[in-house]
């Protein structure tokens, strides 16, 4: 893949083309038959993208300067963190959240990228650990943090995600 991809901290004028790459994705996965990120289509916005991006945690990947994707990373845990990883007393993780690409993006060895602008941030902001969750039979997202040298940390079996019951994998990819 050639071209000059950077990673941005989106300001508050990005929150329309954030909100609407994040509609186009929940959107691609309810044509798939997932009920993943169904809320967004209903108006829900469960990771307070607005204020998620007020605090700076919020960022979009640029392929020469058009908009490929985009991540949110938590440095403190939500309640959803906390009830699968356990209650995390410091601020040695980040949590990443919402990792998606625009769609006529796919197979450009994107979500590579954005992973590897995740852990530089990490690493930059001297975290221990790069922390996420995915549901345990989608077997693409699983195969793509294992290729990317996350760790499994754990299964969570029956975790009640709201609308739908379903297996969660964690996994952690530790910084140097």
């Amino acid at each position: 893949m050639s071209g000059t991809f950077m990673l941005h901290q989106a300001k508050t004028e990005h929150l329309e083309m954030i909100e609407a790459l994040l509609k186009e994705t929940a959107l691609w996965l309810k044509a798939k038959g997932s009920l993943q990120w169904n809320g967004i289509l209903e108006g829900k916005d469960n990771h307070g993208t607005a204020s998620a991006i007020d605090r700076g945690e919020v960022f979009y990947g640029t392929l020469d300067n058009e908009l490929v994707g985009m991540f949110i990373l938590w440095d403190q845990q939500s309640e959803w963190d906390a009830a699968l990883w356990g209650k995390d007393r410091g601020n040695d993780f980040y949590y990443l959240h919402r990792l998606n690409i625009k769609r006529d993006k796919a197979g450009m060895g994107i979500p590579k990228m954005m992973i590897n602008a995740a852990k530089d941030y990490a690493e930059k902001k001297q975290k221990r650990a790069l922390r996420l969750d995915c549901i345990a039979e989608n077997e693409f997202l699983n195969q793509m943090y294992c290729s990317e040298s996350f760790d499994l940390i754990d299964c969570k079996e029956d975790f009640n995600a709201g609308e739908q019951i379903n297996d969660f994998n964690l996994y952690q990819y530790q910084l140097k």
